[in-house]
């Protein structure tokens, strides 16, 4: 038990940029603090931080015990809440929008599993692929997608907040049997001797399509001409394990695929980019309580997917 408060100390003192800092937000000593760093450093045999008179830093040690323990205080600080919560009984109908593939895959059974804890709330769940209005649609809570080598920092519509919950890598993937009558492509100008599976929105699908990416920390870009055009993730997927082309997907995508070996992953050495999954919600003073439980609850175990 006093390895995980001398922990919870630890979280302290970086959350809070020292020493002193941490000892203040925690109402103990400075000397005490220091005292349950250094027990916790000779229960561990290593040193975790490095200090100087202005400023410390992490051990490659520090670092490691860092990484899993935020996670750690994140998920028992989400539980604590969800349990004061819930001794409130939230009730009511939450109106919430996601993408159909990430919908149907991920985001229903944690629905299911919220249900089981707040019997007294209702949802009604809208899986599409288009851009909605979030308040002409009546939606407490939009998940959505942004990906590829954007950076989205802030919203067009400021009537609407935005938060991240998950960032995932892009790659390229292709079955074996494609891989073994096609053969593996060593570049990504080879991919115009491919046959390519691309997604598209239903608006915008066109003959050629970019895909870019990252080499030795240079943008490029590589112009394609599509076998196969969907609006769909999940067609992609099923026409990729097909072995009918090679298509560009997420980590969450072609995880079940990987596990079953039916997709393999080629031109890893590029950076093919990344894709962030967002929650936006309406602007106000402070979200429903049902609907932060249920926010709180999909950011918490989407840090463990």
């Amino acid at each position: 038990m006093a390895l995980l408060d001398d922990t919870a100390i630890f979280v302290a003192v970086i959350q809070q940029g020292g020493f002193s800092h941490a000892a203040k937000h925690l109402g103990l000593s400075n000397g005490l603090v220091s005292r349950r760093i250094a027990q916790l450093e000779t229960a561990l045999g290593v040193s975790l931080i490095k200090r100087t008179t202005r400023q410390f830093h992490l051990t490659p040690e520090g670092e490691l015990l860092w990484n899993h323990a935020k996670r750690i205080q994140q998920e028992l600080d989400t539980a604590v809440s969800l349990i004061q919560t819930s001794l409130k009984k939230p009730k009511g109908t939450i109106r919430i929008s996601a993408p159909v593939y990430f919908g149907r895959h991920y985001l229903t059974p944690l629905i299911m599993d919220f249900l089981n804890d707040f019997e007294d709330i209702k949802i009604d769940l809208i899986l599409s692929n288009q851009r909605l209005d979030v308040i002409k649609d009546q939606l407490d809570l939009v998940i959505r997608g942004k990906g590829f080598l954007e950076n989205i920092t802030s919203l067009k519509d400021s009537s609407l907040k935005m938060k991240i919950l998950y960032k995932e890598e892009i790659g390229l993937y292709a079955s074996h049997s494609y891989l073994l009558e096609k053969g593996m492509p060593h570049s990504p100008e080879d991919l115009n001797n491919h046959l390519i599976i691309n997604y598209a929105d239903s608006k915008s699908i066109s003959n050629v399509d970019t895909w870019g990416y990252i080499y030795k920390n240079k943008k490029n870009n590589v112009i394609l001409k599509p076998k196969f055009n969907s609006n769909d993730i999940e067609s992609n997927l099923t026409a990729c394990q097909a072995g009918f082309g090679i298509g560009r997907f997420t980590q969450l995508n072609v995880r079940h695929a990987l596990q079953y070996k039916k997709l393999q992953l080629i031109l890893q050495e590029y950076n093919w980019g990344y894709y962030n999954l967002y929650a936006l919600y309406p602007t106000q003073q402070a979200l429903p309580k049902r609907v932060r439980l249920l926010l709180d609850f999909i950011e918490s175990h989407m840090k463990n997917m």
